[in-house]
């Protein structure tokens, strides 16, 4: 199947691009996400890389604000690129009805992996209740990306284990808490919320599992690439998310005159046979290096021809 076939398909919604930092995932995300919007998809393409640079690549400053926005002169698409401060800081409004959790816990962004395990959870709400019929995620450099799949699990297990402490705990927990509540305030039973917070890490686990979300690896033919690429496959379908495809990016071009682009070009295509002989099921797609870097509407449309 080429990504062109699956980006048209209906049985795929959620497509995350990643892979290794400076690979080209962010041109091959918003080409694909200005492919499918121009076949008549309305698309999201969010960015939860820490360093976004979504609106660099379409070439508009508005998208910056950390709000959806619509792309300019592409019907039917939208972009977002999420700040998880500001995302933590939704939830820990939670944090200040449960004076208990909050000795327990100290803030949500304390937790590991919180700015992109909440970012997270904010792309499959928006995945969930949004009207998209395509939601394209440029996904930040592998270690974060892998931070972000395993944010669920770490969560579920987390509160599971709160959840003990808490029962064990308890009046203990209580009598310290109530020095914290507001006079007056109702006692809620934190309980409660470290139960919503495991079902929203179960949801979200869920989510990803689907046949619906799709994980499309971007890696260039490099050996530091492939040995990443490796890594970051094993943990994606650790977490039981499809990989169903591999873009191979910036091989030089073979009509050339250039002596150093011919040299670059014989390592790549070394490189070339072993990356399809490691991930032939993955049906690995050449993208050429382009002569123009890769921002704007028309070179976004060039990249996705190779789709």
């Amino acid at each position: 199947m080429r990504l062109a076939d699956l980006l048209n398909s209906e049985s795929r919604r959620l497509i995350l691009f990643g892979g290794k930092g400076g690979v080209g995932k962010t041109s091959l995300a918003a080409a694909a996400a200005v492919y499918t919007a121009e076949i008549g998809k309305k698309t999201l393409i969010i960015s939860s890389d820490p360093a976004h640079s979504l609106g660099d690549v379409f070439e508009q400053d508005q998208i910056r604000g950390g709000k959806i926005e619509k792309v300019m002169d592409v019907e039917n698409l939208f972009a977002l690129e999420i700040n998880p401060r500001e995302v933590i800081n939704e939830y820990q409004q939670y944090l200040k009805e449960y004076p208990e959790l909050k000795i327990v816990l100290g803030d949500f962004d304390a937790l590991p992996g919180s700015d992109e395990g909440f970012g997270l959870l904010d792309i499959i709400r928006m995945y969930r209740y949004e009207d998209y019929d395509r939601v394209i995620v440029d996904t930040a450099p592998t270690g974060h990306t892998l931070r972000l799949l395993s944010f669920p699990e770490f969560m579920k297990s987390s509160m599971l284990r709160l959840i003990r402490i808490r029962h064990a705990l308890g009046s203990v927990l209580e009598k310290f808490a109530s020095l914290f509540r507001k006079k007056d305030a109702p006692e809620k039973d934190p309980v409660e919320l470290l139960e919503r917070i495991k079902q929203w890490a179960i949801e979200a686990r869920e989510w990803l599992s689907k046949e619906e979300t799709s994980f499309i690896v971007v890696m260039i033919p490099e050996m530091l690439s492939i040995y990443e690429t490796q890594r970051l496959i094993a943990e994606v379908q650790r977490n039981n998310i499809r990989v169903d495809q591999i873009l191979v990016n910036k091989l030089f071009p073979l009509d050339t005159t250039c002596e150093f682009c011919l040299a670059k070009r014989q390592m790549q295509n070394q490189n070339l046979e072993l990356i399809n002989e490691l991930f032939s099921p993955f049906n690995p797609i050449e993208i050429p290096y382009l002569k123009s870097e890769v921002h704007g509407l028309e070179t976004l449309r060039i990249v996705a021809q190779y789709f």
